[in-house]
């Protein structure tokens, strides 16, 4: 059984959906994001690194965990 995260990302400010992230195992993508800039600059880092540097492209996230067989 892997656990798949999927990790919710919202504007600062408004608490308006922003797209996700899909973690699976050490890998991970962007999904439904827009923010260029964000993909752009963050893919490819390790995704702890990637969540420390939300905050400042103005994003908070919730981290949405289920287990798939």
């Amino acid at each position: 059984m892997n656990l798949i995260k999927e990790i919710k990302l919202y504007d600062a400010d408004s608490l308006e959906y922003s797209g996700s992230m899909i973690v699976e195992g050490s890998k991970w993508k962007y999904d439904g994001v827009k923010d260029d800039h964000l993909v752009q600059m963050t893919s490819g880092m390790p995704l702890k690194a990637a969540l420390a540097c939300l905050i400042s492209f103005n994003f908070v996230y919730d981290v949405i965990e289920s287990a798939a067989e």
